[in-house]
């Protein structure tokens, strides 16, 4: 009795661990070998890579349009049993984790959530999406990913919302934090739920989140940004203060922009920043963004424009407090500068030299 029981719960481990291949296998056993094996074979379901028409033709010496019946006449058979317990509790998974993403999802996002890595998993999952009625297959297009909907899934009304948060972005020509992209799109009386709203968002192809959460239009470089400046740039803005190149070469990898393999060059990354007017040496292998204010130039020449700008002598504290504005220098670096190439009015203040 024992031995009976520990084998009934290795078969429903087993079950639970892969429960598209051990279904389908049920199934297949009621079919002619032949057919079995070449279920097996178009979709990976021994050696976990699938094979193509072509060669599965020539393993069976038969024309791939025998194949394509052959293979055509088991979905078939699975399409009429779907009221089955088995296809019922396949169905019910796959219907669970479409709707949990209000109805659509990239196909290869639910293949791999689904078959949690395993490849026979995934063939199985292919076939039984095959065959089932509550689901829908659509391909890419210009605008979306390939996806699998839940029947009924309304196509039109997801390009609409599509559509909407795109102009939002263009509109806003800069990337926008999740909350705020809701907020813009909900102030246009729009009844999408937020979860909705990002769920339909996370299949477009030309509205993308960045590594930082931010969504953006594919196409602009604060999304995919493809060159070490353009890195280097994503990471200094989403920072928001001034690091050294040692700093953003590290952050660059940590977050995944140099690909998973490949890794950055602290001196490639400072390099390239000095040829690019968007940076600015601050400090010693500092960078910060020209768009924050920093100026390039040496200590004098920023301490020089300040004075010009000023109109007006300024005391030691004053230049001091502007200089540390823009560059991230000693405040004996200043004093020096100050002293060697500017002239002293009173006590405490400076002048250009005339």
């Amino acid at each position: 009795m024992k031995a009976t029981k520990h084998v009934s719960s290795q078969a429903k481990t087993a079950a639970e661990e892969q429960p598209f291949l051990e279904s389908l296998a049920l199934f297949l056993e009621q079919l002619p070998e032949r057919s079995r094996d070449i279920v097996h074979a178009r979709f990976g379901m021994v050696s976990g890579t699938p094979e193509t028409l072509e060669e599965i033709g020539r393993a069976y010496q038969i024309t791939r349009e025998r194949v394509r019946q052959v293979i055509g006449g088991v979905i078939g058979f699975l399409s009429s049993e779907q009221e089955s317990d088995k296809v019922s509790r396949v169905s019910e998974m796959i219907k669970s984790t479409l709707e949990k993403k209000s109805g659509i999802m990239e196909a290869e996002e639910l293949l791999s959530k689904l078959s949690r890595g395993d490849e026979k998993e995934r063939g199985a999952l292919l076939a039984f999406l095959e065959c089932l009625s509550l689901v829908e297959t659509e391909k890419a297009t210009k605008d979306r990913e390939r996806v699998y909907v839940l029947r009924g899934f309304p196509l039109e009304k997801w390009k609409e919302v599509k559509d909407v948060a795109r102009k939002i972005l263009s509109q806003a020509d800069e990337v926008l934090e999740g909350k705020e992209l809701y907020s813009r799109f909900a102030a246009l009386k729009r009844q999408e739920t937020e979860k909705e709203f990002f769920d339909f968002l996370s299949v477009a192809k030309d509205i993308k989140q960045n590594v930082f959460g931010n969504w953006g239009l594919s196409s602009w470089s604060d999304i995919k940004p493809r060159g070490t400046r353009e890195k280097a740039y994503l990471v200094l803005k989403t920072g928001g203060k001034p690091m050294h190149f040692r700093d953003i070469a590290k952050l660059i990898d940590e977050h995944g922009l140099q690909g998973k393999k490949a890794k950055s060059h602290p001196q490639t990354v400072h390099n390239e920043l000095i040829k690019d007017s968007r940076f600015v040496l601050v400090g010693r292998g500092i960078y910060g963004l020209s768009e924050w204010g920093f100026k390039k130039g040496t200590v004098k020449e920023v301490i020089e424009e300040i004075l010009k700008k000023a109109g007006k002598a300024l005391t030691r504290e004053e230049v001091v407090a502007e200089v540390l504005k823009v560059r991230q220098v000693k405040k004996s670096t200043i004093i020096i500068n100050l002293n060697t190439f500017f002239t002293r009015v009173g006590k405490n203040e400076y002048a250009l030299k005339k």
